[in-house]
């Protein structure tokens, strides 16, 4: 609110208003309000600010060889009209996490952190913002020239970070002013003492090398790094990497070199995939008389266990026969020995048993005999007989069994 001389004005949180007292002088007022009557002049609020965002159209880039980088931070600039001239009399600032702000007042250079900041002295000016974080940046050195007098071009990879803002700032405004020089000097002084054809060796890094490639790279790249690092600490960047993307050779006799150096890998490679594939074959053929040896010695073996199951089962069979041939003898002694004990049982029951016995045994055993040459309804009566007529009636039996035959043969 402006009126009658009373000014008054309430800003938020975030926002903040830049005043103008009647003396000419500029104040901010942040994160509250004010109320003032001006009894000369008047008090005018030049402008609100919203100091957490500044607006796109006010960001400042990193700049890099092939366009912008990421954002460093803001800087909004706060101006009046004094007789048609354009006069800036605040400066708003927003610095993102890890980056930082780089003034001059007079000689000396300040340097604030992230956050929100805002000048409105005329003797500070704006140098830059800086990130403390890790960078990289890929650029196109400058003609090198070999030991033959060929330029060569690199394409060149580096990372580094800011290690002092205040110290780059005193001799660059921006790192990679800083690094291009001595990059190039490195480039230089590395390639001038090498052969063009060290740079014919691969047309790429990281791709289809061979490996007698990788310690000229090694060697090259830890040469740029050393002088490129003992340079960059004299303006408070520490270089972390520097690498090789692709080489290329510069003029006509540039040109020429490179189709012929290009020809030569190419037989190069020609010739190792041949070596390789002779190498293949061999060691194929070598995997062949390995099986073959590994397949004659298993049919050896085989033979082997088969003669040793066949003398093994021989063996067996022979000692099976003479085990059973001496089983027999032993059957055979164990037989007679019991028939001849049988024989003397015998021999000692006959000549225990009673005089006559066996005569009467044996009649008896005609007596049956004679019944049974009978025929079937016949009724005998042989008689009585004492036992010491037994001789004599078995005579007669036996006379009367004789004559009983003759009669049936006989008849018939």
């Amino acid at each position: 609110i402006d009126v009658l001389g009373l000014t008054t004005v309430l800003v938020g949180q975030s926002e903040a208003a830049v005043v103008l007292d009647p003396a000419n002088r500029i104040f901010v007022i942040r994160n509250s309000g004010f109320a003032a009557y001006g009894a000369e002049g008047r008090f005018k609020v030049i402008e609100i600010v919203d100091t957490l965002n500044l607006g796109d159209d006010h960001a400042h880039y990193e700049e890099r060889p092939k366009g912008k980088g990421p954002i460093l931070g803001w800087k909004r600039d706060v101006s009046i009209q004094v007789q048609g001239a354009k006069i800036t009399v605040a400066t708003f600032f927003l610095v993102p996490a890890n980056n930082v702000l780089i003034l001059q007042r007079g000689n000396e250079l300040l340097l604030l952190s992230a956050g929100q900041h805002v000048i409105t002295n005329a003797n500070t000016s704006f140098r830059g913002f800086y990130s403390l974080g890790e960078r990289q940046t890929t650029f196109r050195t400058q003609p090198a020239y070999t030991v033959e007098g060929v330029p060569v071009v690199l394409n060149v990879n580096l990372r580094y970070r800011i290690a002092n803002p205040i110290l780059l700032t005193a001799n660059y405004n921006d790192p990679f002013q800083a690094l291009s020089n001595p990059a190039q000097s490195s480039v230089n002084s590395v390639v001038s003492r090498l052969s063009y054809q060290q740079f014919m060796r691969a047309s790429k890094v990281g791709g289809d090398v061979p490996d007698h490639v990788e310690p000229w790279l090694d060697a090259f790249k830890a040469s740029c790094l050393e002088e490129l690092r003992m340079q960059a600490e004299g303006y408070g960047i520490v270089v972390e990497s520097f690498d090789v993307l692709d080489r290329e050779l510069e003029g006509a006799l540039g040109k020429d070199l490179e189709r012929q150096s290009e020809q030569v890998l190419r037989n190069q490679v020609q010739a190792t995939q041949i070596e390789l594939q002779n190498h293949i074959a061999t060691e194929t053929q070598r995997g062949k008389l390995e099986i073959a040896k590994v397949e004659a010695e298993q049919r050896k073996t085989e033979s082997d266990a088969k003669y040793y199951e066949v003398v093994k089962a021989a063996e067996a069979l022979a000692e099976s026969s003479e085990l059973k041939t001496q089983q027999d003898v032993k059957n055979i002694v164990a037989l007679a020995e019991a028939k001849r004990q049988e024989v003397e049982v015998v021999g000692k029951a006959y000549a225990t048993v009673p005089e006559g016995h066996a005569q009467i045994m044996q009649l008896s055993v005609f007596e049956v005999e004679k019944r049974k040459a009978l025929p079937e309804k016949t009724i005998y009566f042989a008689g009585d007989r004492t036992e010491g007529n037994l001789v004599a009636a078995g005579l007669e039996t036996a006379a009367g069994w004789a004559l009983g035959q003759e009669m049936r043969s006989g008849k018939k």
